[in-house]
């Protein structure tokens, strides 16, 4: 049994190189960049207002009050305007281009129009530069405005288009297959037997997949017969990532382990020192990557969000792919049995000048129902067996941690 920072070490250091594809860039949202974004033109375009008000050359408003000419109006998508001469003023909006010759603008709020339009007498002096954002101030041509491993969200999208990046190159996001396994197992739509249960990990993974950004498809329950489990992950070896729950715990995993081995899979790790979820697989054959969770539904979200996450995010460009972590402060006492990270249920909540955590009743890592009052886990280092009111404790947020409600 190796330890959690162990078997992330051997997962990270088998992991191929990821992938590159060229998408519209509107179907670029939440993927990763792979290549620099350049400039092709200078942003603002010309020396852009940045208030309504009277564009003006500084010297002609002091002293102030000043009455002065206006000459003309400027506005966004009017045109360039003509040039603007001394002791004159150029009605100006907010985005449109400066006349040349004005080096500032008087906000609306420090002038007075005359009553036949012709004259703005200025009630406050500028200075130069005043309300201008210059040519080039935010981009100029061929500077990098979005780098090589940068995510795409809506700011970067408005770039995107800003620059005319119609077709971007992104990392290529791995195709995931998702098996159950288990004589036990039967669908949603099926009435079990009194000893039968539902299948909910796959679909528990397929949401946690989704909460990631990624698709999948199921290839159903694989029975504990060695030509059906065989046949389905042969199928499953079609796609980049072959997600499997169930048969992995002690006893069932000798036919797994055999079947990956008839089939050249490489088990790289078969037991992790993580509560819950100890019987974690991980396996490979070539660039195909295989995950052997645990079939208790919470030790497969656990395991996911611990092993998988990581993984997927990294070959899809991420740079820190795994959920956030922080220090909280314990709301009870409780006690575990040492020898194991455990990542336990907890509502984490921020009160006063902290976050507070508040760990959930936990009964065993069967205990879905029990986990859905969780927005959190925290951390009970392995070398401990009790936790007390008002430790400070690591945490680890939940995908989902701010949409959730108690």
């Amino acid at each position: 049994m190796i330890s959690v920072e162990e078997a992330l070490r051997i997962l990270l250091a088998n992991l191929p190189e990821p992938g590159v594809e060229t998408v519209e860039f509107r179907s670029s949202l939440g993927r990763v960049l792979a290549e620099d974004l350049l400039a092709t033109s200078d942003i603002p375009p010309f020396d852009r207002c940045a208030m309504d008000g009277y564009a003006v050359r500084a010297e002609d408003t002091r002293p102030a009050p000043v009455e002065l000419a206006v000459a003309g109006e400027s506005r966004a998508g009017g045109g360039m305007p003509a040039g603007l001469e001394a002791g004159s003023a150029v009605s100006i909006m907010t985005g449109a281009p400066v006349p040349p010759g004005a080096d500032a603008v008087v906000v609306v709020e420090q002038c007075r129009r005359s009553a036949d339009r012709s004259r703005v007498e200025i009630l406050e002096p500028v200075g130069c530069g005043d309300n201008i954002a210059p040519r080039g101030c935010e981009a100029r041509v061929g500077d990098p405005v979005l780098r090589k491993g940068h995510r795409v969200g809506p700011s970067e999208i408005a770039v995107m288009a800003s620059f005319g990046h119609a077709r971007v190159r992104v990392y290529r996001k791995p195709t995931v297959a998702i098996l159950a396994t288990g004589d036990e197992l039967v669908e949603i739509d099926r009435e079990p037997r009194p000893d039968q249960i539902r299948n909910s990990n796959a679909y528990c993974l397929a949401a946690q997949l989704e909460l990631l950004g990624f698709s999948s498809d199921y290839l159903g329950i694989a029975l504990d017969a060695r030509e059906d489990l065989e046949r389905k992950i042969t199928a499953g070896l079609q796609r980049d990532i072959l997600i499997m729950t169930g048969g992995v715990s002690m006893g069932e995993y000798d036919l797994v382990r055999d079947v990956f081995r008839d089939l050249g899979l490489e088990i790289l790790f078969s037991k992790v020192s993580i509560k819950p979820g100890k019987p974690t697989v991980f396996a490979r054959k070539g660039d195909r990557l295989i995950f052997g969770l645990p079939g208790n539904p919470v030790s497969a979200l656990t395991t996911f969000e611990c092993f998988v996450r990581p993984a997927l995010g990294r070959l899809c460009g991420m740079k820190k792919p795994e959920l956030p972590r922080m220090k909280g402060t314990l709301l009870g006492d409780v006690k575990q049995v040492s020898g194991r990270t455990a990542f336990l249920p907890a509502w984490v909540f921020w009160e006063g000048e902290e976050w507070k955590v508040d760990p959930l009743p936990w009964k065993s890592s069967a205990d879905i129902v029990g986990y859905t009052g969780a927005n959190a886990a925290y951390i009970f280092p392995k070398h401990l067996d009790r936790l007390q009111r008002g430790d400070r404790v690591e945490i680890m947020l939940l995908p989902d941690f701010f949409a959730r409600q108690r």
